[in-house]
């Protein structure tokens, strides 16, 4: 029963109550002082009474009901407009996790709601997940729910409100495909302590879609609050798809100004392995110079000239190469050798593995076939993931294993570490542009990383377990002769 239907019972019990109650008392209590007053037609005092009060009664429950009926008129008005305005200036929200939070928490408010929660489909995970919620304790905080389940499939053929009370009285003697989703839906509902689903639709596609719990009032939703949901549905589906091309032109934006910086880094690199490389070749061949014209007079002066040109050599080695990675690389593949890559790679990242006090194993054979990939952006790929598995072993080291093996047509290379490992929560996540849980970290290696991959026909995957270290798998494909740079 509703709040105004309960209103007008207890009304009505009480008027009438006063009509029967107000003759019956002065008919008990003043029916001997009414005698002496009137001694024969004492009696008419109570009837014209009961009279009197009889015709009022249904004018004054007229009355009182109207302006009860005005209130509750006015207070859902109210919220009408309230969501009406809050839902034509959720487009200015460019954030989207802000606005799944103002979206769910203005519906919960102004309609006065048990619960309510928002959900979002994520085109990588093809899942709708929990965006935002209000009174979480009746819903789990990491629901979520598949594309291809029949709730989803029931709001994408309806492409409409779902209400738990139609879906209740649909069940009664269906069968078929429809009669799996409605049955599906309502027990999903149920579970939720949910009484409406809002579906926001683009272009027939379903972007979000709200799941509102029992009003606190108890009164049931209206044809008017269904209008009105409908209309909310519909701007909450353009602010979302608005916040997520911001977001989208955002993240681009920052990307290009991180490549814009790591340009400019690359330039300084060139320009410091020059600066380095010139005194290094005096160095070298001062040294030289003096061993050739004292050589033989003291063996120990000998051995530390030869120590000096050894190492100014090892030193120009390594500004050569960083040269060569430091260059922009040429858009185009080509045939490459990967154990060249992997170690130039691991020389490249030589200080960093002794910093960490890491043990390098690599097992990586002679024979391998070719991958079809660029050098320049293959080293990028392997650095990135040496230099990060270095750091996540830490000052404690551990064991760096670098493996490769031919697989059919690609060529499988793995990088394994024995650090702390990647919690699953997170693993999900790594390769977004952006994320990083280190510090000072862009959160841009592995999502280059996975790109330059993708590029190059070839794929990431990551296996770790929280504790026992991580393993990056990479399959690119082999170079055919056919194959066109």
């Amino acid at each position: 029963m509703g709040r105004l239907q309960a209103s007008k019972l207890v009304l009505f019990l009480g008027l009438y109550g006063l009509v029967i109650s107000i003759p019956s008392l002065v008919f008990i209590f003043g029916a001997g002082w009414l005698r002496r007053l009137l001694p024969t037609v004492w009696w008419y005092v109570p009837v014209t009474l009961f009279g009197l009060l009889a015709l009022a009664a249904p004018l004054i429950y007229v009355t009182l009901i109207r302006e009860m009926e005005g209130q509750m008129l006015r207070d859902q008005r109210r919220y009408h407009r309230t969501l009406i305005s809050a839902s034509s200036g959720m487009t200015r929200v460019k954030e989207i996790g802000r606005l799944c939070r103002l979206i769910a928490y203005m519906v919960n408010r102004t309609v006065g709601l048990v619960n309510t929660a928002l959900f979002l489909y994520d085109p990588k995970e093809q899942r709708y997940f929990l965006r935002a919620a209000r009174y979480r304790s009746l819903i789990p905080p990491k629901l979520s729910i598949g594309q291809g389940e029949p709730l989803i499939e029931l709001l994408q053929s309806q492409k409409d409100l779902v209400v738990l009370e139609e879906l209740e009285m649909e069940l009664q003697g269906k069968r078929g495909e429809r009669a799996r989703q409605v049955e599906s839906a309502y027990t999903w509902m149920r579970e939720l302590e949910a009484r409406l689903i809002v579906p926001s639709f683009s272009d027939e596609r379903l972007l979000a879609f709200l799941v509102l719990g029992a009003k606190r009032s108890r009164e049931p939703y209206t044809t008017d609050d269904i209008a009105i949901f409908s209309g909310l549905a519909n701007q909450a589906a353009l602010a979302i798809e608005n916040a997520m091309v911001f977001e989208e032109l955002r993240a681009n934006e920052a990307y290009m100004v991180q490549s814009e910086k790591l340009a400019s880094i690359g330039q300084l690199a060139s320009g410091m392995a020059h600066e380095i490389h010139n005194p290094l070749t005096i160095i070298s061949g001062e040294a030289q110079l003096y061993l050739e014209r004292f050589k033989d007079q003291n063996a120990q002066v000998d051995q530390l000239l030869r120590s000096i040109i050894e190492e100014c050599k090892r030193a120009a080695d390594i500004t050569r190469r960083i040269l060569r990675f430091a260059k922009p690389a040429p858009a185009e593949v080509s045939p490459v050798d990967l154990k060249a890559v992997v170690e130039e790679s691991l020389t490249l990242a030589g200080y960093q593995a002794r910093l960490e006090r890491v043990e390098r194993i690599v097992n990586v054979p002679d024979g391998l076939p070719k991958v079809r990939s660029n050098q320049n952006q293959l080293q990028e790929v392997l650095l990135n993931l040496i230099l990060n598995a270095c750091q996540a072993m830490g000052e404690q080291g551990g064991r760096l294993t670098v493996s490769a093996a031919a697989n059919g047509g690609s060529v499988v290379l793995t990088v394994e570490d024995t650090g702390p490992g990647i919690p699953m929560n997170i693993q999900r996540r790594i390769f977004d542009p952006f994320y990083t849980t280190k510090p000072t970290g862009t959160g841009l290696g592995l999502f280059v990383t996975q790109r330059i991959l993708k590029s190059h026909g070839g794929s990431i995957e990551l296996a770790s377990e929280e504790g026992h270290g991580a393993r990056f798998t990479i399959q690119l494909p082999v170079w055919r002769d056919g194959d066109a740079a």
